[in-house]
């Protein structure tokens, strides 16, 4: 099992949810305002001298879901540019309750 851990720009909200439901992703977490500093894209601290925000969305899925998955996110980042702010991360899940 793969979790993927999604940090984006929440104006990217309606291609990421188009994203899963094409490849038929059907349950992630969502947490839907985050603030913080990317390499590229700067601060994002939702206030009056750096506005803006992220949202972050978390999916558990099978190795082969995950690589599709990734490959569909790098080609969003690749089309909305690094500047936009979306980056995923690919991690192990060793255990986890209940079933997917």
């Amino acid at each position: 099992m793969k979790m993927l851990l999604i940090v984006y720009n929440i104006s990217l909200q309606e291609e990421l949810y188009g994203l899963i439901d094409r490849l038929g992703v059907s349950c992630f977490t969502q947490w839907p305002r985050l603030i913080g500093r990317g390499m590229s894209t700067g601060p994002k601290m939702d206030d009056n001298v750096w506005p803006g925000a992220n949202s972050a969305m978390m999916v558990v899925t099978d190795a082969e879901m995950a690589e599709k998955a990734m490959a569909e996110i790098q080609r969003l980042r690749d089309e909305v540019g690094m500047y936009e702010g979306i980056k995923a991360f690919q991690l192990a899940v060793e255990k986890m309750t209940g079933e997917i």
